[in-house]
């Protein structure tokens, strides 16, 4: 996370809108996206309904969606089997340790079928937020949530920085997302007035993959089909500018 211009992100944010030092974020919720196109569901009944397949103008649009999209976007296989399994070692150690309760209030967020661990710094989202949308994202103030682990920046960050996939100097801030069997995360934005870009994602325990463009129904969940569909192998790097 940095903030161009301020020794201090949270001197940003205060510009932007005066920070709540006394806010305090709530359970588990989903991470900021998209306001829904309350036209999609009428589209897709109306599709369903007439049996009619997507234009060719609609399916050149996806297209040059897709390829903006993949032209942000690289991919490397920096960490082998045992270099994962090492990791994925001390990862288990961070779910041991939050079940103890050793971590700090906002270090742990628990949400069905995922539990995330913020590290360095943590923000609000989802349903924590007192006014909902983009944008209205919050850092916790300092120490609410613990620093990141030196086994984080032995044995990953070093590497992305030896690689040359990001500078020295560039990570303050780790996250562990935990998926449980089925479990996964709607479609949203990393807040840009929080994130510098580029934002850097390491896989480990299993194959798995992104989605773009996909749009969400709930009660029961559904989701359309992707824009763009990208397979992530355990071990690889995954770069979103």
């Amino acid at each position: 996370m940095a903030g161009s211009g301020y020794t201090d992100l949270r001197e940003k944010l205060k510009s932007m809108m005066p920070y709540r030092d006394g806010h305090k974020g709530g359970g588990g919720g989903s991470l900021p996206r998209e306001p829904p196109d309350p036209s999609y569901d009428r589209k897709r009944r109306h599709q369903e309904d007439s049996g009619s397949e997507p234009s060719d103008y609609e399916e050149q649009k996806e297209e040059e969606e897709a390829r903006k999209v993949k032209s942000g976007i690289r991919q490397l296989r920096l960490f082998s089997a045992e270099e994962c399994a090492k990791i994925e070692a001390r990862i288990e150690d961070v779910v041991s340790r939050a079940e103890k309760g050793l971590y700090k209030e906002h270090t742990v967020d628990r949400a069905p079928l995922r539990n995330k661990y913020f590290f360095g710094e943590g923000y609000t989202y989802g349903s924590q937020l007192q006014r909902r949308g983009p944008g209205q994202e919050r850092l916790y103030p300092r120490g609410e949530v613990d620093a990141i682990p030196e086994w984080v920046h032995d044995l990953v960050i070093r590497k992305l920085v030896e690689h040359r996939v990001i500078p020295e100097g560039f990570v303050n801030s780790a996250v562990i997302n935990d998926y449980q069997p089925g479990g996964c995360i709607v479609s949203h934005v990393d807040p840009i007035h929080i994130f510098e870009r580029p934002i850097v994602s390491v896989s480990f325990f299993s194959d798995s993959a992104l989605c773009f463009g996909c749009k969400f129904q709930f009660k029961p969940i559904r989701v359309s089909e992707p824009v763009l569909f990208l397979p992530v192998k355990r071990g690889s790097v995954t770069v979103l500018r």
